[in-house]
This record gives C-alpha cells, structure tokens and sequence, in this order.
C-alpha cells in the first residue's frame, strides 16, 4: 500500500501514543478502585459523648469544708471555748493609803546622856588628879539621835562650886570631844551637867558626878 492510501490512525506515532494514553487511563482508574475502599476519616474518629444531664455534688459533699475553712473554725472555736480549768479568786489587795505615812517629827522630850572620857579614869566613877578625860553627850528625840541644830550648855562645879562653863554647838562630837577640863583636875567631887535644847524647841538636861582622886 502506498503512502498515499494510509490514514492517520495506521501511522506508527499515532499508535504509540494511543497505547501510552490506556496505559495512564488503567492505572488512574486503579488508583480511584483503591481510594475508594477505605474507611471515610470520620468513620474511624471516636465521636463525642455529651453528658445527658448536669451532676451535682450531693449534700454530704457540700457540707465539708475546705481546709482553709476547717482553719478558720478550729480557731474561732478555741477562741470561743471557755477553759474548763476554774480560775480562782485572787486576793484582794488593800487598798493603798491615801497619804503616805509622815516621818517621826522633832518633838516631845529629849533623852540626854552625859558620856565620860575614859583618859585618866581610876576607878568605876573616879578619875586621877590632873587628868583631862573630856566629855560628850549623846541626845535622842523620836526621829533618833541629833546632831546638828542641837545646842549644849555645859556647867562644871567643884565641891558644888561652878568652875568651869561651855556651850557646844552641837550635840554629836565631830572627831574631838565637846568639853574639855581647862587646867586638869584637882582632888574632890565634880558634877558635869549638859542642858541641850533644839530648833524644834525641845530641851533635856542629864548631870553626871565623879570624883577625882591624888595621883
């Protein structure tokens, strides 16, 4: 046959092509066969449950308290609780004074003691001839014993003659004695009296006799 008398469907080409062309149709139509079979995706996912209807704690859950409430209460009622151990009364105390109590005033009597030295001394009221034992008072009120604003007359006699007068001006020695015997003592009986008298106007008198003997 000559070239002339063919078609285009006898030609080689054409063949091939329409040869490749059912290849790639039998595979796609395997492909869409195989997608087919296979399970929807929403066929395989689980499906959400809704709960039919809403639960509510019951009564008992409730009631329990949260354990920042259960705090609370545990405090509030220790605080609330009374002690059951009973206190007992205290004694009363009494009642302070409304004045303190005044100290002892510098008033009433004096109490006087004419006090010897014992330079001198003999015997238990006796002194020798020359000697020069001074003396001292010691002068007491209610507040104790005074010292200062404290004033002593003092009067010396000899076989009951005045020999000898002194004024002190206080009632307590410093470090010396308050009176002294001018000139030393001579043999015979002496009196020595303290007449002391205050600020506060009070006033004592104490007289003490001694002899004094040769040396």
């Amino acid at each position: 046959m000559s070239s002339a008398g063919r078609s285009w469907a006898d030609h080689p080409f054409v063949v091939f092509l329409g040869v490749v062309a059912a290849a790639i149709g039998v595979m796609v139509g395997i492909k869409e066969l195989a997608g087919s079979s296979e399970d929807p995706p929403s066929a395989s996912a689980p499906t959400p449950t809704t709960p039919n209807s809403t639960v509510w704690p019951s009564d008992d859950t409730k009631a329990l308290p949260t354990p920042e409430e259960d705090a609370t209460q545990s405090s509030d009622e220790e605080a609330t609780t009374p002690s059951s151990t009973p206190t007992r009364p205290s004694a009363e105390a009494p009642p302070p004074d409304d004045q303190e109590p005044e100290p002892p005033q510098h008033t009433g009597a004096l109490t006087v003691l004419v006090k010897m030295g014992r330079v001198g001394k003999v015997g238990p009221n006796s002194w020798r001839a020359g000697a020069e034992p001074g003396a001292n008072t010691e002068v007491y009120d209610a507040t104790g014993r005074l010292d200062t604003e404290c004033y002593v007359q003092w009067t010396l006699k000899h076989d009951g003659k005045v020999v000898q007068k002194h004024t002190s001006s206080r009632c307590r020695p410093p470090s010396i004695t308050l009176f002294n015997f001018e000139d030393g003592l001579e043999p015979g009986s002496y009196t020595l009296t303290a007449e002391v008298t205050t600020e506060w106007n009070q006033a004592g008198t104490d007289t003490f006799s001694f002899d004094v003997v040769p040396a």
